[in-house]
């Protein structure tokens, strides 16, 4: 090959790789919203256009100087209730600080419930427990294995599960004793444990963990997600699940794989409607 077809090939890859940066800077920075509806005969009265925001998989980033990107987001959603579906922290990245300055924050915003994701669960034990106690002293309720009922009158149970305690007889207990007119929410990290989910009768389930599928093409998806391996089937938006359906955010943050393609980080937002509300 001639010199200055080497030279000129070379100029191009440069400039190609110049021109894609902008492009990969802003998939991984710039921040989404979606919105989604449930629908239920088990919702009605003071439940009706109730706005569930989630936070999942943050992985102690930060968006702006102290999140404030992130926050007004989140502020713009008018959120009646704020959930956290795990991996606030990042176990490749140490240090909780910025992500206990975020939940502060949010807090401030709207009532924030928390589960467990599995970066949490490989801190050690004394760790986990300094970090739950912070979040609870920031205003966080953490949910490890109960459920609460919110509201009175036309309220609804949120149940909260550990990490990996979606597929064990843990989640069928919490539920065990629901009345069957009740609508009950599950906060539960991993999407894939879906059949475990609908088989324990949950209404609504919002997850996270799989981050988009973390590079997304068109007609195919997500291409990996971690315990779904490649082509996972549930890594963003709404599945019906028999009775069920489960919500899988896209996430926020990055943590071993640090690239989004066609993917950008998510904020969700569910409205709970009454089953033939307009």
């Amino acid at each position: 090959m001639k010199k200055g077809t080497v030279t000129a090939l070379a100029a191009a890859g440069t400039a190609l790789a110049a021109a894609s940066v902008p492009y990969f800077y802003h998939q991984n920075t710039d921040l989404t919203a979606s919105h989604y509806t449930f629908r239920s005969s088990k919702v009605h009265g003071a439940l009706e256009g109730f706005r569930i925001t989630q936070v999942s998989d943050l992985h102690n980033r930060s968006f702006g100087k102290d999140n404030c990107r992130l926050l007004a987001l989140v502020e713009a959603q008018l959120p009646d209730l704020l959930v956290i579906t795990g991996d606030l922290t990042d176990s490749y990245h140490p240090g909780t600080e910025r992500a206990l300055d975020a939940v502060r924050r949010l807090t401030k915003i709207a009532p924030c419930y928390y589960v467990t994701g599995n970066h949490e669960h490989r801190m050690s034990v004394e760790q986990q427990t300094a970090f739950y106690r912070a979040l609870e002293t920031a205003g966080v309720s953490v949910l490890r294995n109960e459920a609460v009922i919110l509201g009175l009158g036309e309220g609804f149970r949120l149940v909260g599960v550990d990490c990996n305690q979606g597929r064990t007889d843990t989640l069928r207990d919490l539920m065990a004793d629901r009345p069957p007119e009740e609508l009950n929410i599950l906060l539960s990290h991993k999407p894939h444990y879906a059949k475990y989910y609908e088989k324990a009768g949950v209404d609504l389930v919002l997850t996270g963990h799989a981050h988009g599928g973390q590079m997304r093409l068109p007609g195919l998806g997500g291409l990996y997600a971690q315990g779904q391996g490649p082509l996972p089937k549930y890594t963003a938006g709404m599945y019906r699940l028999g009775k069920t359906v489960m919500c899988v955010s896209r996430g926020l943050g990055n943590s071993l794989v640090p690239l989004r393609v066609e993917n950008k980080p998510e904020l969700v937002t569910v409205t709970l409607r009454g089953e033939n509300s307009i």
